[in-house]
């Protein structure tokens, strides 16, 4: 992902887009500290990611993947869930989410574009599920989301490269 982003801030000529670095890791207590204030446990691919980083601002464009901090309580998550409350339930049905069942992990800064999770008990990875007014994306785990955004960036990279060349940049 690092190396994704840094493609795309080497051709983001018009600085269109924040870069940041992926937080510290989380530690055990605040992973239990999340843990206890939702009310269930977190994903066993998310929680190892937060192991690695507790949070990315700006992992794809704009959009923030959240660490224990936006977990806990933070204004993005609460953006995030009054936007799923706004969804019809018929796109609520036809995504096979539960409005009382779902995380958000994501949400962009500018847009209704956002990220879920559906609650799971049992094992298995969740699926990440991309939501802008309906849902836009399936994702099969969060390790398959996070390759996605390594590719999304990626393909971000390779456009605004063209749109350089084409500009004769």
């Amino acid at each position: 992902m690092r190396e994704a982003k840094a493609r795309v801030r080497e051709w983001d000529a018009e600085e269109l887009w924040r870069f940041e670095e992926p937080r510290p890791p989380a530690n055990a207590e605040q992973l239990y500290e999340v843990v206890r204030r939702l009310g269930h446990d977190l994903d066993n691919e998310y929680v190892s990611f937060l192991l690695e980083a507790d949070g990315w601002p700006a992992l794809m464009q704009d959009v923030d993947l959240f660490g224990t901090e936006e977990l806990r309580g933070s204004p993005a998550l609460e953006t995030a869930r009054r936007l799923l409350k706004t969804l019809e339930p018929e796109a609520l049905a036809s995504a096979g989410l539960d409005l009382d069942a779902v995380l958000p992990i994501a949400a962009s800064t500018t847009t209704i574009d956002f990220f879920v999770m559906p609650v799971l008990r049992g094992s298995g990875p969740a699926p990440v599920v991309w939501i802008a007014g309906a849902e836009v994306e399936r994702y099969s785990s969060f390790t398959d989301f996070f390759r996605h955004m390594i590719d999304e960036n990626l393909s971000e990279a390779d456009s605004l490269r063209e749109e350089n060349a084409e500009d004769g940049g």
